[in-house]
């Protein structure tokens, strides 16, 4: 407790306390707690008081979540003087990509790979004596301090990690090789590695050890070697054409997979090819830099896609797809999660997985290979009095497209819904299905005096953060509004809406991934690991209820919060799907046919 700056709540003091006793014991820890408990000044309080010379490394999803510990550490520093940081990459740190307007990782990465010699704020760091540190510092406090000084903030950073006890990063700096810059500096044996929101991480990793190539990108790298190489001297130009043609002959119809020998053999293509390309594509960067642009290449973009191919050829979850749902497009999809994430979790002295959905644990330990683990599970600290659900009868999303008669059920108990005063938020089990109902529910919206927003998925962050800030504002304002977003987006999950900033949810059906052939291959990968009853539990039951949970949790965020679920889909009154939904939603549950709903809940 010696670095806890709060008076402790109900459960704080028996976790931090169950920490400690499992990081002394050279285990991992899996903590599911809900929102608004304290997750994180708790596990830090606790790891920071078991350091013993060692660091805390704390994993983000995004950057954007990496001021959180920090701002904490602030708050924990009223007691005792410890220095931290949060760490982001150079896209977010290089003074000369911003006053060059180079804005991209791929453009800033070489900007500085080939300008850092004769880069001003680089070589001003080099002969830096000395550097005043008072205390934790948020990445903007590292950028504006070095910006007063004229010195590089990446490469600042780099000095500072030697210093810190706690640096915060995104996931990226432990799952993929970005982490050599942290490694050389930071002995990862010695430190603790805390995951938030760790129900992510499975995704995440995916989506790092997979690469996909799109035919506009295809045909750009083909426009990039007619300019760079118009003799086609490295003769690539063929080859790229060649590939281009594959990928129209194969990439139509439905989503399907597709043969990477039979790809190899029609494209000539090879692991030769590869210094190849990289020959080519440091003639692009470095013209690109000449002429003051940003340095990037799709034909770096064929390059990586087919390093990733070929490395993975043969092997056991590896998936070869292709898609044609937004335009054609290859991919290598690696499943491998459990294999991969395993030998991470190794590098480290104690892994603490947290999150508000990390339940059940069993199921998140199998997925991710997480060995040798304590855990524990903190109840709601919603009020049973405050919170009510109702299950809906005689509607569901099931299938491939809503019903006539289906879309006019949904859209009654829409209208019902709209009836209970306040904010409220629709969250539908996908951007498809939201598609079918967006427009018979902004109506509806506006017939019951509710202002609409909706999550696009294509939306910038700015107009999310503006839809965001002014949905939260009504209240105050004395109006009413509805937001509409698929569960699993980012209003889903990234936003909390405390107190009467959102007083109702209704689920819209439930969150499965659609069944391509994508999912296909992974729930079939998964059965073959895991047996067919568990691997499709693993594989498919379980994210979707995970995104629903999270969806729901946006109401509740306090003791104090009142809200009312609405859980429409039939399909939730399965006993394994109930199961998985937060312990505030299976309170006080009600079950309701679709024609029987009252006009208002409230």
């Amino acid at each position: 407790m010696e670095h806890f700056p709060y008076k402790p709540r109900e459960h704080q003091k028996e976790v931090m306390e169950a920490i400690r006793n499992a990081v002394r014991r050279g285990e991992n820890f899996c903590l599911h707690a809900p929102t608004g408990f304290g997750k994180t000044p708790v596990v830090l309080s606790a790891l920071l008081s078991e350091l013993n010379g060692g660091k805390i490394i704390w994993a983000v999803r995004t950057g954007n979540e990496t001021d959180r510990p920090i701002e904490e550490l602030k708050v924990i520093n009223r007691k005792s003087e410890v220095f931290g940081f949060s760490f982001r990459g150079k896209k977010d740190m290089c003074l000369l990509a911003r006053r060059m307007n180079i804005s991209s990782y791929e453009g800033v990465s070489n900007l500085c790979r080939l300008r850092r010699e004769s880069c001003p704020y680089f070589r001003n760091l080099k002969k830096l004596d000395y550097f005043q540190i008072d205390g934790p510092m948020v990445f903007s406090e590292i950028l504006k301090a070095a910006e007063s000084i004229q010195v590089c903030p990446y490469f600042l950073q780099m000095m500072l990690l030697e210093e810190a006890s706690l640096i915060s990063l995104s996931y990226n700096y432990i799952l993929s090789p970005l982490g050599w810059a942290i490694r050389h500096k930071v002995s990862f044996k010695r430190s603790f590695l805390v995951v938030d929101e760790a129900h992510n991480i499975d995704r995440v990793a995916m989506e790092l050890n997979s690469k996909s190539i799109s035919l506009t990108s295809l045909e750009r790298a083909i426009k990039e070697d007619e300019r760079y190489d118009p003799k086609d001297s490295l003769g690539l130009r063929r080859k790229l054409t060649s590939m281009r043609d594959f990928m129209r002959r194969v990439a139509v119809g439905e989503d399907g997979t597709f043969d990477l020998n039979e790809m190899l053999s029609s494209t000539d293509l090879g692991p030769d090819d590869l210094k190849k390309f990289h020959e080519l594509v440091d003639i692009v960067y470095s013209d690109y830099v000449k002429r003051g642009k940003e340095p990037r290449s799709y034909l770096n973009s064929v390059a990586e896609f087919l390093i990733v191919a070929l490395e993975k050829a043969g092997e056991e979850g590896v998936a070869y797809l292709y898609s044609v749902e937004d335009e054609p497009s290859l991919e290598v999809w690696d499943m491998r999660v459990r294999s991969f994430l395993s030998t991470i979790w190794k590098d480290f002295r104690s892994v603490i997985f947290m999150s508000g959905t990390l339940e059940p644990i069993d199921a998140f330990s199998d997925v991710v290979g997480v060995d040798n683990f304590s855990r524990m599970s903190v109840p709601s600290i919603a009020d049973p009095e405050r919170v009510s659900t109702v299950i809906v009868r005689g509607v569901s999303t099931r299938g491939e497209e809503l019903s006539d008669e289906m879309l006019k059920r949904y859209l009654k108990v829409v209208e019902r819904f709209l009836s209970i005063p306040g904010n409220l938020a629709i969250f539908t089990a996908s951007y498809r299905i939201q598609g079918e109902v967006i427009s018979g529910i902004i109506e509806l919206a506006r017939e019951a005096g509710k202002l609409t927003y909706s999550e696009d998925r294509n939306m910038s962050g700015d107009e999310a953060s503006r839809i965001l800030r002014e949905f939260k504002d009504l209240p105050r304002q004395g109006r009413e509004g509805l937001l509409i977003a698929p569960a699993g987006g980012r209003f889903a999950e990234g936003a909390d809406f405390p107190g009467e900033e959102l007083e109702g949810i209704m689920l819209l059906g439930i969150p499965f991934d659609r069944l391509t052939t994508k999912t296909r291959v992974m729930i079939e990968y998964y059965e073959r690991i895991y047996g067919r009853r568990r691997g499709r539990y693993l594989s498919y039951v379980v994210p979707a209820l995970r995104k629903a949970s999270q969806a729901l949790g946006r109401a509740v965020r306090s003791h104090e919060d009142e809200a009312i679920f609405l859980l429409a889909d039939e399909r939730y009154l399965n006993r394994t799907y109930f199961s998985l939904l937060p312990d505030f939603v299976r309170w006080n549950v009600r079950v309701v046919n679709w024609r029987d709903l009252p006009s208002s809940d409230g």
